[in-house]
């Protein structure tokens, strides 16, 4: 979502790649590479600078859509991971299976400044299953 979001919302301004890169000064293939998804956790720095750069809020950039049973599926099926197994009871079980769904929240990793490297296999489950927690609770909150 975050490599759509910056393509769209480029694009609707009438902006290529060069000149973002020009006016926020981030590398071009840098910006390319997140637009593609190659690069999943810029900095804060670097998200400020294509924020301000765009004229939209670091949100806006970040923005992404609800998640539910069908894309939480979709998702395990697209990183091979066995959805039954390691979700099945509504957490993880592996430090895999976590450590996947973590990765692929790149506003945690960038924001949080969490560090899943000196993290051990207990903790990173533990820290997949808080973050679905969380997000368990929001969607039961805001899913109207």
């Amino acid at each position: 979502m975050f490599d759509a979001n910056i393509k769209r919302i480029r694009e609707q301004k009438g902006l290529g790649v060069n000149e973002l890169s020009r006016i926020s000064g981030v590398n071009a293939s840098y910006i390319s590479a997140l637009e593609r998804g190659e690069k999943q956790n810029p900095t804060i720095t670097i998200l400020k600078k294509l924020a301000n750069a765009l004229e939209v809020t670091i949100d806006e950039l970040m923005k992404s859509e609800p998640i539910n049973y069908d894309k939480l599926a979709d998702w395990d099926d697209k990183h091979h991971c066995s959805f039954k197994e390691d979700y099945f009871d509504g957490e993880f079980k592996t430090a895999e299976s976590a450590m996947q769904f973590i990765l692929n929240q790149p506003v945690i990793m960038g924001f949080g400044g969490f560090d899943v490297n000196k993290m051990s296999d207990d903790e990173i489950v533990e820290f997949g299953n808080d973050l679905l927690g969380v997000l368990k609770t929001l969607g039961s909150k805001y899913n109207k």
